[in-house]
């Protein structure tokens, strides 16, 4: 069987968007001072998914159990939290899932940024520049 969280961490290289790092070092320069301009951390920020479910329900007479439509859509918060920890509940208000929903865009747009700037910081190294420069 396959390390699942091994596997999730090969899959994070791939998933990372490759950012222009071929211009001067001028101009990574000045973009890199204006990311660091732009980063603000957002109070309301969540790493985690939103989770849509359709199921089954306990009661084997249930025409779900039939053939028929499941029961749902129900949506979820799942986190993972460390090896083999997942933090998951129900969002049962329209609220809960807009706020989580919008919590979650804000994270994932903090991590674009974050690794546009890492980018940068690599290709400044690279070409054997002074980071704080």
């Amino acid at each position: 069987m396959v390390d699942r969280f091994r596997l999730f961490g090969i899959l994070s290289i791939y998933m990372a968007r490759i950012h222009d790092t071929t211009k001067s070092t001028l101009a990574l320069r000045q973009r890199k001072r204006f990311l660091l301009s732009q980063i603000k951390i957002p109070p309301d920020g969540l790493r985690a998914s939103l989770v849509k479910r359709l199921s089954r329900c306990g009661k084997p007479q249930c025409h779900c159990h039939h053939g028929g439509d499941k029961h749902g859509p129900f949506y979820y918060l799942t986190q993972c939290l460390a090896a083999g920890k997942i933090n998951k509940f129900l969002l049962k208000l329209p609220l809960q899932r807009q706020a989580a929903k919008e919590g979650i865009e804000r994270y994932q747009h903090l991590q674009e940024q974050l690794e546009e700037l890492s980018q940068i910081n690599a290709e400044l190294l690279r070409r054997e520049e002074n980071l704080a420069g």
